[in-house]
């Protein structure tokens, strides 16, 4: 299924498209990162997600009626399909460890394992999608890696205080997306945007199903307080808003870039966090704000 002016959007190109894309995408994620500290994510995380992904999936399926489209897989699957599904049960991992770390955890160390995602995405994008890694590229790859591990070194005395289990998840969240979203940008060509978008969700709302039936007995509560359907309806709709641009950044832009882009995470989301939930501001990531847009405007009209 092709929306109307999808095959428009997706014939653009360009690091100016795909930045500023990537710049919308990460402003609507760092909203609707904040509500992974709602109070419902203390006492019964799995239920939320439960929600989010449920909300999610109905507006996808939805929007799909509404347009006059068809569902992927209905009737019969392909193999592409289903390894797509299994593409968005991966990511739904990635979410689930980012929303339990973000409901505990100061968000600038969440962030830390952004340079995992940037290596990662780099490489696939360079020698699985063949995209191009220029000097240009390279030489920001490695300005924003020394910078966030500068960052990493200055508050390492907090990480190391974090329980072992925890203090790893941020690394293993930016392996999961550094993994996930180039093979996105692998399967988008099969199936088109939407169809991607809509496979991947089918495999979130795998994941977190799964988990929360595990857990059924200490979650269930969850689903019995309403102002959690509110909280998570929001976090559906901005993060789903959010999925579209990035989508289309990596369509307009590719992998490598939409990997360089993604790094702004850090600095969007601690300043949020910041704002949402009075956490101390650091100025030496304020100063990374800075560096990084002038970097970005570098990419834009050199890279």
């Amino acid at each position: 299924m092709e929306f109307p002016l999808e095959s428009y959007f997706t014939s653009l190109s360009g690091a100016g498209w795909a930045s500023g894309a990537e710049l919308f995408s990460l402003l609507l994620f760092a909203r609707a990162n904040t509500l992974w500290r709602s109070e419902g994510m203390i006492h019964s995380p799995l239920a939320m997600l439960l929600i989010r992904s449920v909300v999610a999936l109905g507006l996808r399926v939805a929007v799909t009626w509404a347009m006059g489209g068809h569902l992927p897989g209905w009737g019969a699957w392909t193999f592409a399909q289903a390894m797509t599904v299994l593409l968005g049960m991966f990511g739904g991992l990635g979410l689930l460890l980012l929303a339990i770390s973000l409901s505990t955890l100061p968000s600038r160390l969440v962030f830390f394992g952004g340079t995992v995602h940037l290596f990662f995405g780099g490489a696939m994008g360079y020698f699985v999608l063949n995209e191009s890694l220029n000097s240009t590229r390279l030489a920001i790859m490695a300005a924003l890696a020394v910078v966030q591990g500068y960052l990493l070194y200055s508050d390492r005395k907090t990480w190391w205080d974090l329980p072992r289990t925890r203090r790893w998840i941020p690394f293993v969240v930016g392996f999961i997306w550094g993994t996930y979203y180039p093979l996105l940008g692998l399967a988008q060509p099969e199936h088109g945007v939407w169809n991607t978008l809509l496979l991947t969700e089918y495999g979130v709302f795998l994941t977190i199903g799964l988990a929360f039936l595990a857990h059924f007995k200490s979650q269930i509560h969850g689903l019995r307080t309403a102002i959690h359907y509110r909280q998570m309806s929001e976090q559906a709709v901005l993060s789903m808003l959010g999925q579209g641009f990035t989508a289309l950044c990596i369509s307009w832009g590719g992998v490598v870039l939409h990997s360089i882009l993604t790094n702004f995470n850090s600095l969007i989301n601690v300043t949020a966090f910041r704002l949402r939930f009075n956490e101390k501001m650091d100025w030496r990531y304020m100063g990374f704000f800075v560096a990084y847009g002038l970097l970005m405007v570098l990419l834009v009209y050199a890279g």
